[in-house]
């Protein structure tokens, strides 16, 4: 990490938080002091021994801030050890992760073939049940900490089948994290699930055709993480997330004589890369800030395959998805906690999210059905996204952490890219 950023996060939170730190810490040391007081019912005073009791090695004059650590939500040692933080009650670990929004794909297809001729009405290229690409601050920490997890998203109207119906999109995700290198660094795995797309739909031509949906297996989502720098309230950790062609190839096929003929086959044979950054702090023991920079790119595209409705291939092409650049802000206090430890809601936390997506280059263009005139592409070229999440966050006993939130666009058009999200989001610690 460069000497000018370093300057720079020292100046930013260290000033801002230089008399809280103090006060805070003085007051922590104190709750921490052991009772000076003898056993009840003992007949010695404090500083005299029983002389029948047997010797004791000496101990420390007070407890190791460490030692009263929920350890229920463990963080990387490297970090609780660095900066102890955290209220005594509170470990750092999970509990300030990010909800996350979404965002969707920007290939839409359209051409004579499809009886669309504006291809902003274009219909979208059906990819693992119409889902989208993963996306970082989804459900996850700065922090490698262990944990299993599941995501569940409903998305209202985010895709276009080829009938021109607005589509909802239900998202499930089964996770895995897991930490190596003393704790600081982690690997997670995502398997995602979803219905929405069929992933080979056939088009017809009567009127009020049904919606084209269907479940699908997703791309598998590999991400490693590590921490790069610790200062003070201030960790940066950064790592490189992966996106593995696990879905299932796409194709469409359209009603000719009662007889469904496929005229568009498109390959899932796209590797993402995506490295990431990310910055958290935390002003006061409740309340944390997350950042996360995070590009997206993809390394080869799908091959796209036009046939006729004699069965004779066309044209061949492959189409390059464009490259994506993620800004996701967090903030987060938890308003709740309880005082003894012992009931089954712990805490509560309000969080407030704001996230933008943006594309890094113009878009690719490609023959999409057996007509010259029928296109794969994103008609508007350019996509600058801006989504609201808010949430409210509960620890349940000792090692469940649960998340209720919405998301909302705030932007209209071509970046209007849904209408609404609901998550429900669970992580259980080992």
């Amino acid at each position: 990490m460069s000497v000018v950023l370093r300057n720079l996060i020292v100046v930013v939170v260290g000033l801002a938080n230089l008399g809280l730190l103090a006060s805070e810490a003085n007051a922590q040391w104190f709750r921490r002091q052991p009772c000076p007081c003898p056993p009840s019912g003992s007949a010695y005073g404090m500083g005299q021994v029983d002389p029948s009791a047997p010797p004791s090695a000496p101990q420390p004059p007070y407890a190791s801030p460490s030692d009263s650590l929920d350890p229920t939500m463990p963080a990387a040692n490297t970090f609780a050890s660095a900066s102890q933080f955290a209220s005594t009650s509170e470990s750092v670990g999970f509990r300030d992760a990010t909800i996350g929004d979404f965002f969707g794909s920007a290939a839409q297809i359209s051409g004579p073939t499809w009886g669309i001729s504006d291809p902003e009405a274009g219909f979208y290229a059906p990819n693992g049940a119409g889902d989208r690409r993963f996306k970082l601050s989804d459900h996850t920490s700065p922090l490698p900490t262990d944990r299993l997890f599941f995501n569940y998203n409903h998305f209202s109207r985010p895709v276009i089948d080829a009938h021109g119906n607005r589509v909802d999109v239900n998202r499930f995700t089964f996770g895995l994290e897991k930490t190596f290198l003393d704790d600081s660094t982690s690997l997670e795995l995502r398997v995602p699930f979803a219905g929405g797309l069929d992933s080979s739909p056939t088009q017809v031509n009567y009127p009020n055709p049904e919606v084209l949906d269907g479940v699908e297996f997703g791309n598998i989502a590999l991400t490693l993480k590590a921490i790069l720098l610790e200062y003070n309230r201030i960790t940066v950790s950064g790592g490189l997330g992966m996106i593995t062609p696990t879905a299932a190839d796409s194709s469409i096929s359209k009603l000719n004589d009662d007889e469904a003929i496929q005229l568009l086959e498109i390959k899932n044979e796209t590797l993402y890369l995506q490295p990431f950054i990310s910055f958290y702090t935390q002003p006061t023991d409740r309340t944390w800030v997350l950042f996360y920079t995070q590009a997206d790119f993809a390394t080869n595209g799908n091959r796209v395959i036009s046939s006729n409705f004699q069965g004779s291939r066309v044209s061949e092409s492959r189409f390059n998805d464009q490259h994506l650049l993620f800004m996701d802000l967090s903030m987060g206090h938890w308003f709740y906690k309880d005082p003894t430890g012992s009931q089954f809601i712990r805490g509560m936390a309000s969080i407030l999210e704001l996230h933008y997506t943006t594309t890094l280059n113009d878009t690719d263009g490609v023959q999409a059905g057996p007509s010259e005139g029928d296109r794969m592409t994103n008609p508007f070229n350019r996509l600058d996204a801006l989504n609201l999440t808010a949430g409210l966050r509960f620890q349940l006993g000792e090692r469940y952490m649960l998340t209720a939130a919405g998301v909302a666009p705030l932007r209209g058009g071509s970046d209007r890219l849904f209408d609404s999200e609901f998550a429900m989001l669970l992580s259980r610690f080992y």
